[in-house]
């Protein structure tokens, strides 16, 4: 029998992604799901109640502390996850963590260093992006099937973030002393992530509006749109926003020379197609999943701690904050 890798589950805040991890454990597909910690004694019966785990706490530290925990899934808002990835490291455990990893460049840096002295993984979330649809497209791109790549447009168009799966109303996500921006760069990192795999380039200069169009209260954005160009040239527009109330949509365009990858939610099910002069075909790519734990998995497998894989992570959210900053000036900034 393959040996399982011990889990240990760590904050229910991002609970978006903490269910698929759930689920994926609940599997037993090579990982153990030991422990779960969260400062919610109610959110912590609802899924102890579901999913099978050795304990439950309200004290991560017990957690970090367990000698059966080899990765250590942090989920807290991005506040609190600066602590509980630094405990972690300190302790020896390889380490996924929610996205964006920090609220500052600074806090990022720190924890960047401290994996790569330790030699532990350190992965973020905001690299989910990198799957099976994205490689096929990338090799498609490579291969010259849509001529030279020209531009890249995403639009996802979404309503305020749940703070759980059956309610509605305040969030994490929308307090600033909890996380560094809003409903631009929420999605938009995962899109940033992706642009730079799909293209193997660099951002340059960015260009960002940032507005709060629907809910004027909240101290953070429901609005963004922001313009890169990168280093191969190719100019990007990515448009997010919180709001479109509880319906939920989006696409994406890679335009190319001599044609165009459309994904689109409403009319294909975001299943990407390819336009060219020879008419519309549907790409084929891979059903199968390799699971949301596959890429830190492989990591841990491969003892790739140095350079650690958040410096990519890293680059994601100096860009994200980029853009803030030509909003707040109205200038181009250069990354």
């Amino acid at each position: 029998m393959a040996r399982q890798v011990g889990i240990g589950l760590i904050g229910l805040d991002h609970w978006y992604t903490a269910f698929g991890i759930l689920e994926e454990t609940s599997k037993g597909a090579g990982v153990k799901l030991v422990a779960i910690a969260d400062g919610s004694q109610k959110r912590l019966s609802e899924v102890k109640a579901k999913y099978e785990t050795d304990y439950v706490t309200g004290d991560y530290k017990d957690v970090i502390a367990d000698p059966r925990v080899e990765l250590v899934c942090s989920l807290g808002n991005t506040r609190d996850n600066v602590g509980v990835v630094r405990r972690a490291l300190r302790a020896g455990k390889h380490v996924a963590c929610v996205k964006p990893m920090a609220r500052t460049l600074r806090q990022a840096d720190s924890l960047i260093e401290l994996a790569e002295s330790k030699g532990c993984v350190l992965w973020s979330f905001d690299q989910l992006g990198r799957g099976r649809t994205q490689s096929r497209l990338r090799a498609m791109i490579r291969r010259g099937v849509i001529g030279q790549p020209v531009s890249f447009y995403q639009t996802m168009w979404s309503g305020l973030p749940k703070p759980w799966h059956d309610r509605t109303g305040p969030s994490w996500w929308t307090d600033a002393k909890l996380v560094p921006f809003g409903a631009w760069a929420d999605h938009a990192i995962y899109t940033i992530d992706i642009l730079r795999y799909l293209f193997g380039a660099e951002v340059e200069v960015v260009h960002g509006e940032i507005a709060n169009k629907r809910y004027t209260g909240l101290k953070v954005e429901d609005y963004g749109c922001a313009t890169l160009r990168l280093s191969n040239g190719v100019v990007a527009v990515i448009e997010d926003t919180w709001t479109a109330g509880k319906y939920h949509a989006d696409w994406t365009k890679i335009v190319g020379t001599n044609g165009v990858i459309h994904m689109d939610q409403a009319v294909s099910g975001g299943k990407p197609v390819l336009v060219t002069r020879r008419g519309v075909k549907e790409i084929e790519t891979e059903d199968r999943r390799s699971g949301m734990l596959a890429p830190v998995l492989t990591l841990m497998r491969r003892g790739k701690t140095k350079p650690s894989p958040a410096r990519e992570s890293r680059k994601n959210l100096a860009i994200a904050f980029a853009v803030y900053k030509s909003a707040r000036t109205g200038r181009f900034v250069r990354v």
